[in-house]
């Protein structure tokens, strides 16, 4: 497993000398290898899946507080924010200096990407027995972190999915001349299915942004088919989350009131429900949320909650847009608050959608949706600013259930009956 990942390593040694074997057993499995000395050291460099770290670089330090200090200069020096993934090594016979090591390196949080993992390998037993079982003794170590664990195996399925997927499109026209013109219009294919977008509607949408979205479907069906012999997890009665204020938070427990991992589950759910940063003013499009501006308008929520703000969503159906049988747009209204709040309980509302972190805001939001208020807008209105402000755009998947949900909702049956 950690052979698939590891494509290039960066060894950082003041000893020259000690790390010629080191070096020589990587070239010969095909992995990309450079030997920098610590004095070297100045510029950013490309990612490295691997930095092999003396735990004493420093020529003036004497204590081991002062060496880490100077891996720390290092790793400030070398590493960007756009580094990547990537491990470190720390050669050391004291175990319990990678513990220290790990506590300081996470004051640098925000100043370069931190390492995925960093774990410790006793250097003097190489150079005394050889290298022959390094990447052995890696993965031992490794396997003890089960989150960094999953992220190499999901860095290896996706790179091996990611090519796959290449390869079977690619195998479908396997004429080189034609190939070019006919995988742009498989792509373009690819693209309008993915919104839905009528041809003479797409003008100037981002339409390669679609066809990027589309692949990433076939590159998670790959992924989905590769990763079924992947195991990861313990024990979930082992499982739990430790934030900040040391409390522990079992994963299984019913009510959290963790406020970092409520926030921290607002970040996930943005990345897996909305998006933020591929929408547009200029185009109407289903699941499409906007703040109401206007004072008076119409679709404002009339039970508006203290401290709320009002927004709408174009609910038109995809078959309708993408036929072009949609004549104006038809929104719900709703609204979002807060989410230390309560949570609304009427019927008539879709609340499934928090926690969200939404742009420009500092605390996590509940979104509420109003079934009862649903109605026809113009097109024109939703792209002026001065009315309407588009915030984000709901995924397929949250864009179904909140059709679905409306759906149940307007489609209830009942008799007025007197007893």
């Amino acid at each position: 497993m950690i052979e698939k990942f590891i494509d290039s390593v960066l060894i950082i040694d003041d000893k020259e000398e000690e790390i010629v074997t080191l070096h020589n057993l990587l070239k010969s499995k095909d992995i990309w290898v450079k030997y920098k000395n610590p004095k070297e050291c100045s510029s950013k460099l490309r990612n490295r899946k691997i930095i092999f770290l003396d735990i004493y670089l420093s020529e003036t330090a004497t204590e081991l507080k002062g060496h880490i200090s100077e891996i720390r200069k290092i790793l400030k020096a070398i590493i960007g924010q756009n580094f990547g993934t990537y491990g470190i090594v720390i050669w050391t016979n004291h175990f319990q200096h990678v513990d220290t090591f790990r506590e300081k390196i996470h004051l640098d949080k925000g100043q370069y990407d931190l390492p995925l993992f960093i774990c410790g390998l006793d250097k003097q037993k190489y150079l005394r027995d050889g290298y022959d079982n390094l990447f052995s003794d890696l993965e031992a170590a490794l396997k003890t972190n089960i989150a960094s664990n999953f992220f190499i195996n999901w860095s290896i399925l996706v790179n091996q999915g990611r090519d796959k997927a290449i390869t079977e499109i690619f195998n479908l026209v396997p004429d080189y001349q034609k190939q070019d013109k006919n995988l742009e219009f498989l792509l373009f294919k690819l693209a309008q299915n993915y919104t839905g977008m009528p041809i003479d509607k797409i003008d100037d949408y981002p339409l390669s942004v679609d066809a990027i979205k589309a692949f990433n479907d076939l590159l998670v069906s790959e992924v989905n088919t590769a990763s079924k012999k992947l195991s990861i997890f313990s024990s979930t009665k082992e499982i739990k989350y430790i934030d900040n204020e040391k409390k522990i938070i079992q994963a299984e427990t019913k009510i959290n009131k963790s406020e970092e991992l409520y926030n921290i589950f607002a970040e996930i759910n943005s990345q897996l429900l909305i998006d933020q940063t591929y929408i547009s003013q200029d185009k109407v499009i289903p699941g499409n949320v906007y703040a109401v501006i206007g004072a008076d308008d119409q679709f404002k929520h009339p039970r508006l909650p203290d401290n709320s703000k009002p927004i709408i969503i174009e609910m038109t159906p995809p078959c309708d847009f993408s036929n072009n049988k949609s004549y104006k747009p038809r929104v719900l209204a709703g609204y979002y608050y807060d989410s230390d709040g309560k949570k609304p309980t009427s019927e008539n509302f879709y609340k499934e959608l928090y926690p969200l972190k939404i742009k420009g805001l500092d605390k996590s939001q509940i979104v509420i949706f109003d079934f009862s208020i649903l109605g026809f807008i113009k097109a024109a209105d939703l792209k002026d600013a001065n009315k309407y402000k588009i915030l984000f755009r709901t995924k397929d998947k949250l864009f179904a259930d909140i059709l679905q949900k409306m759906s149940s909702h307007i489609a209830r049956l009942g008799l007025s009956i007197i007893r």
